[in-house]
């Protein structure tokens, strides 16, 4: 419990700056007093600073912690000690901060010059030391940054209300996040479901403050009525950036053509632009969208519902001068024949996509050889461009269905898939209906698939609709509809980068009955309790969802049902939002359009799962 005074700190590590400077060799001669190569042990000195600030905030713990030891003993002190010695530390470290942006300033300046009059290895022997106070400058403006957020979060967490210049310099608690006042100031605020003062945030009653009801889904008006209009068999959502979404629709009272709408979100509503088509003049079942922040999507399909091609369609969200935005599309381009199951797209960095889909591989005849997965890595370019960087296998001699995946990493992903005998003589061997792999696209764009999928409900036919989402880092929740048990069940497994093993962790939990379609939506865990997200469809009831909190050890805690829509819905896509919500697309028996928002707090596991 002893301090040392922040004085003595100071002291020593100014004592250790002022060492005289290294002697410098270059080409065999002595050049100790070369103002360019003398920059190279004078900008050690100003680079120190950073050391001195941090031994100098050392005190302030241990000031703390006496301050709050003399009122416990009801000793004279004063009370506002820390905060005049934080208000010093600011000082200090805006004065050092100046102090050193001016020295490293005329080094590099002295140092550019020099190396633009020497050559040989003295200019390299310069070129390396600006390289190092370049770095060093570098790491001063961070540690300068780390010092005053530093004050701006402790002065918070003592009470101040002032709030910070930006959000940058506030270190929020757990369960908290950075928000700015109209003021432009920065306050931590506790989130949703926790009470606190955005330092210390504990659980509390959790109740939505908006509830939202179902919208039509109503394309912008033009000279055509039939654009106006929509008879939607199926549908598929995705978002672009803080304001935009993109849906893609089959609209059965156009010949089953592909058409895709661009929306505004708003507080409550969502403003929609022109139907446009996809697909031209074929067909689109099965549509599925994904998008990027940069305005780029793509968009996959089959012209068939039996023995289809697969076509891909790039786009991108450009802005307007007129309308704002539009939407600029490529062509349709076929890249795989008899297509019968939804493929699935899987958005990673840079644009990247991996469309997965189930494969026919034919022998030199054109003839069926073998059935598998199949996946297709392309990258979606400017102005509707595709380009495509590779097609590969996976699970070989399985006829597969049902594929669902979700993103882990900018570059990994989970895929669950359905995988059948294709041979009568793989009859009656344990089930391979609820597989889950991992792969990951490698940074030369090559496809890594993991050689050690996991089975799960090996003793259970009859494993067909699931989804899989993202619960936390490597954990990973996988909902399924087991038509022998007539159950739809929720799993959780891990995968174990240090192994490259996916593991089952606990057992599944039974989250309903019959499901026509199963989905499910990440909610990375962040400041909220972690939890899976599942979304599915009754017999003859209106769509449903099961919220389910996760335990500190991985297994599923608690669930609550959450009736979201009054219809019974034959079609139906979910997202979360950039700014907490949910958003549903979806289409009635009818065929009638809708979307409707969940704010966040109606999608907690808070009241339903132990904190963590």
């Amino acid at each position: 419990e002893s301090w040392v005074p922040p004085g003595v700190l100071a002291a020593f590590a100014l004592n250790q700056v002022a060492q005289p400077p290294p002697v410098v060799h270059v080409s065999g001669s002595l050049c100790q007093q070369s103002p360019a190569l003398h920059s190279m042990a004078h900008f050690r000195r100003v680079a120190v600073w950073p050391q001195v600030m941090w031994l100098s905030i050392l005190f302030l713990p241990a000031a703390s912690a006496v301050v709050a030891r003399a009122i416990d003993q009801k000793t004279d002190v004063d009370v506002n000690y820390v905060a005049e010695m934080l208000d010093k530390l600011k000082v200090f470290v805006q004065q050092q901060t100046v102090a050193t942006q001016e020295h490293f300033g005329s080094e590099i300046t002295r140092l550019r010059g020099a190396i633009n009059s020497v050559n040989g290895s003295g200019k390299v022997a310069l070129e390396e030391t600006l390289s190092k106070v370049e770095t060093e400058r570098i790491e001063a403006e961070a540690a300068s940054l780390e010092a005053l957020q530093y004050y701006h979060t402790v002065r918070a967490a003592m009470g101040s209300t002032g709030g910070a210049p930006s959000c940058d310099f506030l270190s929020c608690g757990r369960h908290a996040s950075c928000r700015v006042r109209d003021n432009g100031r920065a306050f931590c605020e506790c989130a949703s479901c926790f009470a606190g003062d955005g330092f210390t945030c504990r659980p509390s009653a959790c109740m939505p403050d908006t509830f939202y009801s179902a919208q039509l889904i109503k394309p912008k008006a033009t000279d055509d009525a039939e654009n106006e209009t929509l008879t939607v068999s199926e549908i598929s959502l995705t978002s672009l950036d803080e304001e935009h979404v993109l849906v893609a629709v089959r609209d059965e009272q156009q010949g089953d053509r592909g058409f895709l709408m661009l929306g505004k979100i708003g507080a409550k509503d969502i403003t929609w632009g022109e139907k446009q088509a996809f697909s031209g003049e074929l067909k689109a079942f099965a549509p599925v969208i994904t998008g990027f922040a940069n305005g780029r999507f793509l968009v996959s399909f089959r012209d068939q519902e039996t023995d289809g091609i697969g076509y891909l369609v790039s786009g991108q969200v450009e802005s307007d001068e007129l309308t704002g935005v539009k939407v600029v599309m490529g062509m349709a381009h076929g890249f795989v024949k008899h297509q019968e199951q939804k493929m699935v797209l899987v958005p990673l960095s840079s644009s990247k996509v991996v469309c997965l889909y189930a494969d026919h591989i034919l022998d030199e005849h054109g003839l069926e050889h073998q059935r598998s997965g199949g996946a297709a890595v392309v990258q979606v370019l400017a102005e509707g461009a595709l380009s495509l960087l590779g097609k590969y296998h996976f699970a070989m001699g399985g006829k597969l269905q049902h594929i669902a995946a979700t993103r882990l990493t900018e570059s990994e992903f989970m895929v669950t898939y359905r995988s059948l005998p294709q041979d009568a003589d793989d009859a009656g061997k344990k089930s391979k209906e609820l597989a889950v792999a991992w792969m990951k696209v490698s940074k030369d764009d090559l496809l890594v698939i993991n050689p050690h999928p996991l089975f799960l409900e090996r003793d259970t036919p009859g494993i067909l609709q699931r989804d899989v989402a993202l619960v936390s880092q490597n954990l990973i929740a996988l909902s399924f509809y087991s038509s022998h048990e007539k159950k739809t069940k929720t799993t959780l497994v891990r995968w174990d980068p240090s192994t490259q093993h996916i593991k089952q962790v606990g057992t599944p939990t039974t989250i309903g009955g019959f499901a026509s379609y199963v989905g499910s939506i990440s909610l990375p865990g962040g400041t909220a309790v972690p939890s899976t997200f599942t979304y599915f469809q009754p017999e003859d009831a209106h769509g449903v969802a099961e919220v389910c909190g996760v335990s500190p050890v991985g297994d599923l805690s608690g669930c609550k049902d959450l009736s979201w829509t009054e219809d019974e819905l034959r079609t139906a896509s979910g997202i979360r939002l950039q700014d907490g919500r949910l958003l549903f697309a979806f289409a009635n028996s009818g065929g009638t359009a809708s979307t409707r928002f969940m704010s966040a707090e109606e999608a907690s596991a808070q009241d339903v799962a132990t904190v963590v």
